[in-house]
């Protein structure tokens, strides 16, 4: 095919509103969104690892602004994101018939509250969960803080990925 068809589906897929709310870097954004805004994620979990709040609330933060064009305001942005921790929860993964229990499951549970009053049709109020399983010989506070936060990172991403890139 050569550059003019090229050109003239460029065209027409402008025409049809297509590029309108894409991003270069690869986000669904509608254009009138120019903000957004993450409430502080309080851990409701019966087991509470202390710093995951605060580090769970700035890598969502930090995605937002890295990876998209809306600007971070300290409240009522466009996209306003909050919600909690629900669950963190440490429980036999694998069995080992010479010690018990061979690997042990961190898994981490968020509820998200996504709000646009630009377009309600987003709202929305979901769970993302994720887990990683670690070597059951080895102390919890051994891997607690890599494993949270490669669990931690992973939800991001897919919180990320259902209101940016709306999958």
């Amino acid at each position: 095919m050569n550059w003019s068809k090229w050109l003239a589906c460029a065209l027409l897929f402008a025409g049809c509103g297509f590029f309108k709310a894409y991003d270069p870097r690869g986000t669904f954004i509608p254009e009138d969104v120019q903000t957004f805004s993450v409430d502080f994620f309080n851990n409701e979990a019966a087991i509470v690892n202390p710093q995951l709040s605060l580090q769970f609330t700035e890598k969502l933060k930090t995605k937002f602004q890295s990876e998209t064009r809306l600007k971070l305001v300290g409240s009522e942005g466009d996209y306003k994101l909050g919600g909690v921790i629900k669950d963190y929860r440490i429980e036999p993964a694998t069995r080992n018939s010479n010690t018990g229990t061979a690997e042990n499951q961190l898994t981490i549970t968020v509820r998200l509250d996504f709000l646009c009053e630009k377009h309600p049709e987003k709202n929305k109020t979901k769970e993302f969960s994720f887990f990683r399983t670690y070597d059951a010989s080895k102390n919890l506070s051994a891997v607690e803080g890599s494993l949270s936060s490669d669990i931690s990172d992973n939800i991001v991403q897919q919180i990320f990925a259902d209101i940016a890139l709306d999958w």
